[in-house]
């Protein structure tokens, strides 16, 4: 499997995880959704600074949802592994 399209596709189950957590805190969910759009714009343009510190944010955000929503701490990790994948 091409490494941007499983990138793209757990970008895409992490928006699914986003859209289930209603009941989620509205500003973690507001930063995450930050978070994921900044994955997106940064990893369609050429290397960027920003890239470097993409996969950090993501892995402390990880952190911050891993206690009261596990599915979405686990999306956040899966988006941090495929980043991995991509040399980020």
């Amino acid at each position: 499997m091409d490494m941007r399209k499983s990138l793209a596709e757990e970008l895409a189950a992490l928006q699914e995880e986003l859209a289930r957590a209603s009941e989620a805190d509205p500003d973690l969910l507001t930063l995450v959704s930050h978070v994921v759009h900044d994955v997106t714009t940064l990893t369609a343009e050429p290397l960027s600074a920003g890239r470097a510190t993409l996969r950090a944010r993501l892995e402390a955000q990880v952190g911050v949802f891993e206690s009261a929503h596990p599915s979405i701490a686990a999306a956040m990790r899966r988006v941090v592994d495929a980043l991995a994948d991509l040399g980020m």
